[in-house]
């Protein structure tokens, strides 16, 4: 059976020592005692159930974690409370609410942590919200791939899904302050994007500044998504004139006197250094007006 697996699943391994952390493996054992390690990143988490049916004797037992995530409940919710112990060095928070919580909550747990490719802990607020904390180490869930992850879950446990994912920080006491701000914002798209079942800072920013933000709020929004770019003068006059031409590369290459490929090429820096995809609508609003913003 084991044999089958490993033609199904060819990165698969059958000795933990040929790996340097066995916790990005889902282990099972047959009845001949025989062990074979499947990357989590290749299997699902329908599939990882089927298996453990068939291996009673899964061995998948590793945490997902290099550290202790009651010490992380600890730091998000107990006022100075101590940083925790971990290797890693920029985490994101992506939020998460339930439609109820009649649901085996380990079962749950299990389901949202076989979807990451990485280290990840999941930290509960009350019965039906939390967080899913995800490091950078790994390729970062995308808002496709959250989407899909939801619509799983409600198939798998008959839940309604809503998530806000924010951006990734330096892991230190500032921790604190992004996650509080980013709820905020999580709860302003639950009011003002009912119809979405996954959302970002850049989806809400229009709403946000719409409520006369300080100058201090706006600021930190300013920098969450433009950060460094935001001083890139030639970039930005690059991205503001595109979408002032309606998003027309011919005619914005035009307007700044490039070829469309260098605009082209310059949109792709915009995107890869902000997460903005100004072909998105929302998108290319929240750019304009953080843009306009900074200036």
């Amino acid at each position: 059976m084991l044999e089958n697996l490993k033609q199904k699943f060819p990165n698969a391994i059958y000795n933990k020592a040929d790996t340097d952390d066995i916790s990005e493996f889902v282990w099972f054992e047959d009845s001949m005692g025989s062990i074979l390690g499947i990357p989590r990143f290749e299997i699902t988490a329908e599939e990882t159930r089927l298996l453990e049916l068939l291996f009673p004797s899964s061995l998948d037992h590793t945490p997902f974690t290099t550290f202790s995530e009651p010490s992380w409940n600890a730091f998000l919710t107990e006022p100075n409370a101590p940083l925790p112990l971990t290797s890693w060095e920029n985490v994101r928070f992506i939020h998460f609410k339930l439609s109820h919580a009649d649901f085996s909550r380990p079962d749950f747990e299990d389901a949202c942590l076989a979807f990451v490719p990485s280290d990840a802990a999941l930290i509960w607020d009350n019965e039906t919200e939390g967080i899913l904390i995800e490091t950078d180490k790994g390729e970062a869930l995308s808002n496709n791939d959250l989407l899909a992850i939801s619509s799983t879950l409600e198939s798998d446990f008959y839940v309604k899904t809503r998530m806000f994912t924010g951006r990734f920080h330096l892991v230190s006491q500032d921790l604190h302050n992004h996650r509080l701000r980013e709820k905020k914002c999580f709860a302003l798209a639950q009011a003002e994007l009912p119809d979405l079942k996954v959302t970002d800072l850049a989806d809400i920013i229009p709403y946000i500044l719409l409520n006369r933000q300080s100058d201090a709020n706006t600021q930190w929004y300013i920098n969450q998504i433009l950060g460094k770019t935001r001083k890139d003068t030639e970039l930005i006059n690059t991205i503001k004139t595109y979408i002032e031409c309606n998003s027309n590369a011919t005619h914005a290459a035009k307007q700044l006197y490039i070829h469309r490929n260098s605009l082209q090429y310059r949109i792709d820096k915009f995107t890869e250094r902000t997460g903005l995809d100004i072909r998105n609508f929302r998108h290319a609003l929240t750019a304009y007006l953080l843009m306009l913003l900074n200036d």
